[in-house]
């Protein structure tokens, strides 16, 4: 790792390092001559984790010849330690049992946060700067996971905006263009005909670019990627000329909403991290979600209802939210389905990716809001080898209705033309049960 050191160092960088008192003092000043040596920037300072077992000297300082900075508790101080030094890269020479696995998840999340890289012996996690911004206001909209209704938040805020702006969304897709393209949102109709064309020429027809339009009512722009990192780093992308085609359109406001749990490279006025209730907390800091929350101005935490979370569930991971970031706002919410089209007196085989769990809510929802009649509902939007079998395997109901993600072109809708069944897509709407003047008042400051 010492070779990626010299490889990756310039002489314009700062390393902070790592230590702990459960190495002997003088080994730990011996990695760090090592690490001076092979690194060709400025050496910044050290930050002590803590340990006491070989902990021989009291005046730290004096003994390493550097600053140093003690770290009482991981949470409360190690951001404050990287303001005081400012480093580029820190390097990890501690160990268990004073940083687990855990630890070091975080360590890399504050790291990022102040856009600062963090290596170690045997990993190294590269902090990738944004240099891709817009000229006019800006929004980014990012997750801790895929499907946890980031992309309906972007389309409702998107339509927020675009009552008082001229607006634009950039998607980043794992199913996105080669060339990025846009899809004039504000002024076609995109009609089932319209998607089947786009699928029939070998195009992704879900993507979120065009989930964006047909919902929002916006220009889009869609863009490819692939990879993700734990901070949310692409392998490949096309964003750059994405943002270059969303400029062209001249709008006021551009929402960029990442893929998954991507993070676009793209400097941004503000941030929103949506976060779905039912996942577990130590799943979402344990994989760089904690570096999410810490650079987001808004939470927009989602399915905040039974089954996926309970009120006791949802209360913890609004205290931990809080205490990673006090100053974040929350706003609760709950999905409720949208069809595009009237279902008043028909009956709807409904098509998700969404879990089974919420049959019977979303089953009894269209039900009671759009007179219709669920007779089967299929939960394998995602999965296209069962998908097939319950479209094969039934036949008795009027109309399709489906989310417009995964497999809805170019199996779902393809299956309702070749039967003669009638094809509808559903919009997932945020219904918000809690923060919904905090909402507002972060609409408004973009907007105005």
């Amino acid at each position: 790792m010492i070779g990626l050191l010299k490889k990756k160092s310039n002489s314009d960088k700062k390393l902070a390092a790592l230590i702990d008192g459960e190495h002997y003092p003088q080994i730990n000043l011996d990695a760090i001559k090592l690490l001076k040596k092979n690194f060709k920037g400025s050496f910044c300072g050290i930050i002590f984790l803590g340990g006491t077992e070989k902990l021989i000297s009291e005046d730290l300082e004096q003994f390493y010849g550097h600053k140093v900075i003690k770290i009482g508790d991981l949470d409360r101080d190690f951001l404050k330690a990287l303001d005081v030094l400012k480093p580029d890269l820190v390097y990890d020479l501690s160990d268990e049992p004073v940083v687990n696995y855990m630890a070091r998840m975080k360590i890399a999340s504050y790291s990022f946060a102040r856009k600062c890289s963090y290596m170690g012996p045997d990993f190294y996690f590269e902090y990738e700067p944004k240099t891709l911004k817009f000229k006019n206001r800006s929004l980014l909209v990012i997750g801790t996971a895929k499907r946890i209704g980031k992309t309906a938040v972007s389309s409702y805020l998107a339509k927020a905006f675009s009552l008082k702006r001229k607006t634009c969304i950039l998607a980043m897709g794992r199913g996105g263009p080669l060339v990025p393209r846009v899809i004039k949102g504000s002024e076609i109709m995109i009609t089932p005909e319209y998607l089947l064309t786009i699928s029939r020429n070998g195009m992704h027809a879900s993507s979120d670019y065009i989930e964006d339009a047909l919902f929002s009512r916006v220009d889009t722009v869609g863009a490819r990627r692939c990879g993700g990192g734990f901070g949310g780093k692409f392998f490949l992308s096309n964003i750059a000329a994405g943002v270059k085609l969303c400029e062209s359109l001249n709008p006021e406001i551009t929402l960029v909403e990442g893929s998954g749990a991507s993070v676009p490279p793209v400097l941004t006025d503000r941030q929103v991290c949506v976060i779905g209730a039912n996942q577990g907390w130590e799943s979402i800091v344990g994989y760089l979600g904690l570096y999410r929350i810490l650079t987001s101005d808004m939470i927009f935490l989602t399915m905040c209802e039974e089954p996926f979370a309970d009120s006791q569930k949802i209360d913890f991971l609004v205290q931990e939210i809080r205490k990673a970031k006090p100053s974040v706002k929350i706003i609760k919410s709950v999905f409720r389905p949208e069809p595009l089209y009237s279902i008043k007196n028909k009956k709807v085989f409904l098509v998700l990716t969404a879990s089974s769990l919420i049959e019977e809510k979303i089953s009894r929802y269209l039900e009671k809001e759009y007179g219709c009649k669920v007779v089967k509902a299929s939960f394998n939007l995602a999965n296209r080898q069962k998908l097939k079998v319950e479209l094969e395997g039934f036949d008795d109901y009027d109309v399709l209705l489906t989310e417009l993600k995964a497999a809805s072109v170019d199996m779902v809708t393809e299956h309702a033309y070749r039967i003669g069944k009638e094809i509808n897509y559903m919009n997932n709407i945020p219904v918000i049960i809690e923060g919904a003047v905090e909402l507002k008042d972060f609409i408004k400051d973009l907007v105005n």
